[in-house]
């Protein structure tokens, strides 16, 4: 848990609503935690956000007043447009230039600086980091950026090719209740909010570009275009992501890093990903920590597996650690430990890895008749493919990324689930599970769901990871191809990375569904787009799943 504040609060000073002016003309707010009686100068750790500065991400991190009593300046800031910062709001959009003119501001101007900045903060502050970094301020010298990304298409509002539907949504709502607030403007922040709270009766809705609440006249279209942008720029090379992304720029990247990271964070994949981005741009050191946390609060227990003492977060001491090295030069020795910490689920314990995902000798489970996973490949084709309807009208339900029983949606008639014998021994894996799925289906696009399951001796089917698919990406996420009705296709899915220990006597399971909701959207079946299709556009798609000799459907799996 994060230090309380009542230990140092009195040690620190706070100066509160200070201006740092952009480029522009326009004066961001900021609130300045420095420690009490120091005259030497000090590095600065700064964090922005769109969220307001008081929360400071206090439900992860230790409060800025911890850090500032560490011996560093601790900047918090709004970002352009949110809290009392001026300008107009748009998501990430001006954390580039921003980002860069408060890193020198930061090192330059500020008041007892010694002229080293490093960043630090998780999700949208994560992302701010890499938006400052690629535009290399002189200033800044680390950054820590936790459950982040440099790529929003992929793992942050697409999964698979198919929209984040619950997390967008709610998302959009958030940022636009909080700039109605922001701009005083009552009627149109207590509607989001109560939207917010009523966010079911929304997430049912469609086509998902009639939404009403955005295109109401008593909202305006000021709180509501992002949202639009996110749901109709559907493929990965639409020009909105390239000019948007922190990827575009990655040959800029040029600075030690501590990536952090969660298994049940809705972003572990994009997370892995732009650390892997990041170790191709530099040969700065970049070091990789994830627990099994959720992306909020960090805790031992997500969903319903507690991981014990071990899932304790660490990691306000690890930042100073890592921030003492590269911004004080004190020698404790943090980048001679091995870059990556993983922490092993099922045994609960941290794993010291020299890389990740790293290479992995891959255990193969079949699929066979009766629903099995068995590790020899079939021999024959003499058995009918297994068949599940698909109804977008009635989605499969799923709610959270995180470690949940899974059989009360496992029992519905549009979902296949197949399971390996008891397990005689452990078997742990550490990677990027995947599964090679054959399949046909009479529509001329749908979704593939991929579940990994770990089947307790009870019969408690606790999700592990999860992939997903939109068919017509099965080739190219840029060159979509529609699907030829009723003829057996392969797909490769990946699934969100993992580490978990599937102990003996447990079985391994897979789920086979063709959705998620309201995970992702639920595709209406047909050619169009999730934007503009409605309820009466919705048809039944008959899924057909192909095992055997010819149509080997697999399981790949990285052993630890």
């Amino acid at each position: 848990m994060p230090p309380k504040l009542t230990s140092f609060h009195s040690r620190v000073d706070v100066q509160r609503q200070v201006k740092i002016p952009m480029r522009d003309r326009i004066n961001l707010t900021a609130d300045i935690y420095r420690p009490k009686n120091v005259d030497a100068p000090l590095p600065v750790l700064l964090m922005r956000l769109p969220y307001g500065r008081a929360i400071a991400s206090s439900c992860t991190y230790a409060h800025p007043s911890w850090y500032a009593s560490q011996g560093y300046i601790v900047v918090i800031q709004d970002v352009r447009g949110c809290g009392t910062a001026e300008g107009e709001f748009y998501p990430f959009r001006h954390e580039y230039n921003d980002g860069f003119d408060t890193v020198e501001w930061c090192a330059k101007e500020l008041e007892g600086s010694s002229g080293k900045v490093g960043m630090y903060g998780f999700s949208y502050q994560g992302v701010t980091q890499f938006q400052a970094a690629v535009q290399q301020p002189q200033g800044l010298v680390t950054i820590c950026p936790a459950m982040a990304t440099a790529d929003f298409y992929h793992g942050w509002f697409y999964f698979g090719g198919a929209i984040c539907w619950d997390f967008v949504l709610g998302w959009a709502l958030q940022l636009a209740q909080n700039r109605a607030w922001y701009l005083q403007q009552e009627p149109q922040s207590t509607l989001l909010f109560e939207a917010q709270k009523q966010i079911s009766q929304w997430l049912n809705k469609a086509p998902l570009n009639e939404i009403e609440l955005f295109k109401s006249e008593a909202l305006g279209a000021q709180f509501g275009q992002f949202f639009f942008d996110w749901i109709e720029n559907t493929k990965a090379d639409d020009q909105y992501w390239g000019s948007l992304n922190p990827l575009s720029y990655f040959d800029n990247f040029d600075l030690p890093a501590l990536h952090i990271a969660g298994w049940a964070d809705l972003f572990i994949e994009a997370t892995i990903n732009t650390y892997q981005q990041a170790q191709l741009a530099t040969s700065k050191p970049q070091h990789l920590v994830v627990a099994p946390w959720q992306h909020l609060p960090w805790l031992p227990k997500v969903g319903e597996v507690d991981f014990g003492a071990n899932a304790v977060s660490h990691i306000d001491q690890l930042q100073l650690d890592w921030f003492d090295f590269w911004l004080k030069g004190i020698d404790n020795g943090i980048c001679d430990r091995t870059p990556v910490q993983i922490f092993l689920m099922g045994k609960n314990i941290w794993l010291d890895l020299p890389d990740f995902p790293k290479d992995s000798t891959i255990h193969n489970l079949y699929l066979h008749p009766q629903q099995n996973l068995q590790a020899q490949i079939p021999i024959t084709d003499d058995h009918l493919p297994d068949i599940y309807v698909y109804d977008p009208r009635n989605p499969n339900p799923t709610t959270a990324y995180g470690f949940y029983d899974q059989r009360s949606v496992h029992q519905r008639w549009d979902v296949l689930v197949y399971q390996s014998d008891e397990l005689a021994q452990d078997l742990a894996i550490a990677g990027i599970p995947e599964f090679t799925l054959y399949a046909a289906t009479t529509a001329t696009d749908t979704d593939w769901v991929i579940k990994l399951l770990d089947i307790y001796p009870d019969g408690k089917q606790m999700l592990v990871s999860m992939g997903v698919l939109r068919a017509k990406f099965r080739n190219s996420w840029t060159e979509p191809e529609w699907v030829e009705p009723d003829v057996v296709h392969e797909y490769c899915i990946k699934l969100r990375a993992t580490c978990q220990n599937f102990a003996q006597g447990h079985r391994i399971g897979v789920a086979i569904a063709s959705s998620a909701f309201p995970l992702i959207e639920r595709h209406s079946n047909t050619q169009k787009l999730p934007s503009t299709a409605t309820v009466s556009d919705f048809v039944e798609a008959t899924q057909q799943i192909f095992y055997g000799a010819t149509y080997p459907s697999c399981l790949h799996l990285p052993k630890k």
